[in-house]
C-alpha cells in the first residue's frame, strides 16, 4: 500500500512538473448591450473551426476559479494543437458580454534541465532550440485560425442586431512567437 501512495505521488509531481505551460499572449473585447450564453458561443467557435478544417486540433471545456480556493468556476473553451493552448472566454459583464482568448504555450522541463548541463549544455541548446520553418509556419496557422475563428463567432453573434462591427483595432492581435 505505501509503495503504491509513493508512486501516486511520483506521478503527480512528474505530471505536475511536465505539463505547465506560460501565458504568452491574449487578446479581448467588451460589446455593450448584447448578451448570450457563453456555451453557444463556444460551440459557434468550434463549428467555424470544423468548417474550416484545421488539422490536429484537440477541443475541451475547462474550468478555472475567479479567485481563492472558495470562489466560482468559470467555463473557458481549451482548443490546443502541439505546443499551444488557447483558453477562450465568453461571459456576461454588466449589460455587455466581454469575449477573450488567452495563448499559451507548452513549458519543456526537460529540455531546460538539459541546456543547463556544464560543458554540453550549449550543445543540446543548439539541438532543441531549433524549429523549421514548416513548423513556424504550421504553429503560426493554429494561432491565426484560432483568432479568426473567434472574431467570426463573434460576427455571426452580433449580426443583425444594431451592434457596429468590431473596429480594425479592436479586432487585431499580435501572434508573432514570443522569445523565452
Amino acid at each position: 500500500m505505501s509503495t503504491l501512495i509513493v508512486v501516486v505521488i511520483i506521478g503527480f509531481i512528474l505530471y505536475a512538473l511536465f505539463n505547465r505551460s506560460e501565458a504568452v499572449k491574449n487578446w479581448s473585447t467588451l460589446i455593450p448591450n448584447i448578451q448570450h450564453d457563453p456555451e453557444d458561443f463556444y460551440e459557434l467557435v468550434e463549428q467555424i473551426l470544423k468548417e474550416r478544417k484545421v488539422p490536429g486540433i484537440k477541443t475541451d471545456r475547462r474550468t478555472f476559479k475567479e479567485g481563492g480556493v472558495l470562489s466560482s468556476h468559470r467555463l473557458y473553451l481549451q482548443l490546443s494543437r502541439g505546443d499551444y493552448i488557447f483558453h477562450i472566454c465568453g461571459a456576461p459583464w454588466g449589460n455587455g458580454f466581454f469575449f477573450s482568448w488567452w495563448m499559451r504555450k507548452m513549458d519543456d522541463p526537460l529540455g531546460d534541465m538539459l541546456k543547463n548541463l556544464p560543458f554540453v549544455g550549449k550543445i543540446f541548446a543548439s539541438r532543441i532550440d531549433y524549429d523549421t520553418y514548416y513548423r513556424l509556419d504550421t504553429d503560426m496557422m493554429f494561432r491565426t485560425s484560432v483568432h479568426q475563428s473567434v472574431l467570426a463567432a463573434i460576427e455571426k453573434l452580433t449580426e443583425g442586431k444594431g451592434i457596429r462591427p468590431l473596429t480594425e483595432l479592436e479586432r487585431t492581435a499580435d501572434l508573432r512567437m514570443i522569445g523565452k
